[in-house]
């Protein structure tokens, strides 16, 4: 005669309670990549470098000091590569800046100052040519010249000025090549107006006096003067 076996309702309730504990429990989920921060001194003990890397890659923000503490250079990485830097003088002036978009195209926007510290001239390049307004100015402070590029070409509108702050040429261009161009006197009064064929001087310039009157004309051919006419007045 055979005998049914029975268990304790408490061990039951254990079992099932157990099954339904590991079945809810949420998969495993991959740790995150380790950061290793690295930091490099000089040999007297400042920081010099300060960079993350993950799995064997530069990853963020790193950083570069002058020895007497002030940041150098910025720079941040994605996976090893380059996508934004900054440059800097050791009295905080940005000097350099450059950038990556999403299209992998790299603007970059130099400062370069003069010596004792005044701006000196202000450009950006997309991928290492030049493009849009370039600045230029005197030591002084005053604008010396603003040129407009595309694709690495003078293209558009181009001013020079005397240190005076007044006009001293007024230019424009096309894919490099200048088209017409005003000269003035230095106290600001229209002087030359020149025309360009195939971006050399061809044909007539007209000269003027400080009262605004027509005084000559120049003859060009391929940027050499031939003849300069003194125009007179029948009255």
């Amino acid at each position: 005669m055979q005998y049914a076996k029975f268990f304790p309702l408490t061990v039951i309730l254990t079992i099932i309670l157990a099954s339904v504990s590991v079945q809810s429990q949420p998969p495993l989920l991959p740790s995150p990549p380790q950061k290793d921060l690295k930091t490099e001194h000089y040999e007297g003990g400042a920081i010099h470098f300060e960079y993350t890397y993950v799995e064997g890659q530069l990853e963020g923000l790193t950083r570069e000091y002058y020895e007497t503490g002030e940041v150098k250079s910025e720079k941040n990485y994605e996976k090893g590569k380059l996508v934004f830097q900054r440059d800097f003088r050791n009295n905080g002036q940005l000097e350099y800046e450059m950038k990556y978009d999403s299209k992998a195209n790299k603007t970059e926007t130099q400062i370069e100052y003069y010596p004792s510290g005044e701006l000196h001239n202000q450009r950006t390049l997309v991928n290492g040519k030049r493009e849009g307004l370039e600045i230029e100015y005197y030591q002084n402070g005053q604008k010396k010249a603003e040129r407009n590029y595309k694709n690495g070409k003078k293209d558009g509108n181009a001013k020079g000025y005397y240190n005076n702050g007044n006009l001293q040429g007024d230019w424009e261009f096309k894919e490099g090549a200048p088209v017409a161009a005003t000269i003035y006197y230095r106290s600001g009064e229209k002087w030359l107006v020149h025309k360009f064929t195939d971006g050399k001087l061809n044909g007539i310039t007209k000269e003027y006096d400080k009262d605004g009157k027509l005084i000559a004309e120049r003859i060009y051919k391929n940027d050499q003067l031939l003849e300069r006419r003194r125009v007179t007045s029948w009255w």
